[in-house]
């Protein structure tokens, strides 16, 4: 019984990751809806999107600690009201100055998600079933999320953004009231001796391991997200390719993450190593994003080949969802909260800083995206050679 509730529970925060993951990633399909309606510039639009990133770097590390020492009942379910509130006030958006509040708004509860799958799904599964589970979690979002968006593209045609941005609110409300009845840290479950955040965090810091492992997944998984989410588009738009079908196209790359991060995991269990699975799944995805950025566009079956390569971005390139794993697997009840906290906070400010960071690198001579986008590899590139200084936690347990 204790099993199949602990599944529910899983369910439901995976629910939650959903939610926040389609509003981080949703920008790409309402900037120019909301340019048009907000009578705003792509300058402005960028900076009210980023305070979603911003709200949601704030509070990383104070949720993850939050979950260390409190019922996840009342700290999961705080975070999904958050959320659901934000939407709320962005449906009703007239200005730039409320859009960005909004934004804000959101991006604190959005916090609370990833983090609270890694810690709930540690509370009540086995060691080995966290990356299974915490796979499955990336694997559903990421395919709801293109499915999503998928569907935002087309109700964008009939319906308004602020329409749009309303459903998901009541999705939001909803979402609460199921998160309030049934997620709960399990009564068996053994808390350690509370630490102060202080305390918490100086131990996370201290353990080069966690640092690595942050920087590493930084220069990973965060390009591919700043990819995912934005810089696809840039490639398919120089190569005419429609609106939709560029949307397909990226709905493809989080196809490849979504199958490619449970497999992978499972693949680590059965191979008993989570680094030499990162190390191998780096390499290829480095290939395939210099296929996906640079490899032109052919006459024949050129979607074909395109939504190919979409897929083996997303699918190698979340092998680098195992530093997670390996977080989880070095840390205590005491401090895995704060711990994945620092992970998530590096990739996702990294994801933040990779949406302006290429535009530094453009010339005089040439304004396409040949001339900046080589910088996503070239991290992704750092991220291996950083992953040869890190521990593989699946062996040394």
């Amino acid at each position: 019984m204790r099993k199949f509730y602990g599944y529910i529970v899983w369910f439901i925060v995976a629910l939650f990751v959903v939610y926040s993951f389609c509003l981080n990633t949703a920008s790409a399909v309402f900037s120019d809806a909301i340019k048009s309606s907000l009578q705003a510039t792509n300058l402005g639009v960028s900076l009210a999107s980023g305070a979603f990133i911003v709200g949601f770097a704030c509070m990383q590390i104070p949720v993850g600690y939050l979950l260390d020492k409190f019922n996840a009942r009342w700290v999961v379910s705080i975070g999904v009201f958050l959320l659901a509130l934000g939407n709320v006030a962005i449906s009703f958006s007239d200005s730039l100055t409320i859009y960005t509040l909004a934004n804000f708004l959101q991006g604190i509860g959005a916090s609370f998600a990833f983090v609270s799958a890694a810690v709930l799904i540690s509370q009540w599964f086995s060691g080995e079933k966290f990356p299974i589970l915490f796979g499955l979690t990336q694997a559903i979002s990421c395919i709801f999320s293109a499915l999503i968006h998928y569907y935002f593209t087309i109700a964008l045609a009939t319906h308004s953004w602020n329409e749009l941005y309303r459903g998901l609110a009541i999705f939001g409300l909803a979402l609460f009231i199921l998160t309030l009845i049934i997620v709960k840290t399990p009564k068996t479950y053994q808390r350690p001796e509370s630490l102060s955040l202080g305390k918490s965090l100086s131990l996370v810091l201290k353990n080069k391991q966690i640092l690595l492992c942050s920087l590493a997944a930084a220069t990973s998984f965060g390009v591919l997200l700043a990819y995912a989410g934005l810089w696809y588009l840039k490639v398919q738009t120089f190569y005419s390719v429609d609106n939709l079908q560029a949307v397909i196209i990226g709905g493809m790359t989080f196809l490849g993450i979504g199958i490619g991060t449970p497999f992978l995991s499972w693949l680590s269990n059965h191979l008993q190593s989570r680094v030499m699975i990162i190390h191998v799944t780096l390499c290829l995805g480095v290939m395939a994003m210099l296929a996906g950025i640079y490899l032109p566009h052919f006459s024949i079956n050129t979607l074909m080949i395109a939504h190919i390569i979409a897929f083996l971005i997303g699918f190698f390139l979340s092998g680098s969802m195992l530093f997670y794993t390996i977080v989880s697997e070095i840390s205590t009840n005491a401090t895995r909260g704060v711990a994945v906290s620092v992970l998530n906070t590096a990739i996702f400010l990294f994801n933040a800083l990779m949406l302006f960071i290429p535009y530094l690198f453009l010339t005089t001579f040439s304004v396409d995206f040949f001339t900046y986008l080589w910088v996503l590899p070239f991290f992704i590139v750092l991220s291996i050679l950083v992953l040869y200084f890190i521990n593989d936690s699946k062996a040394s347990t």
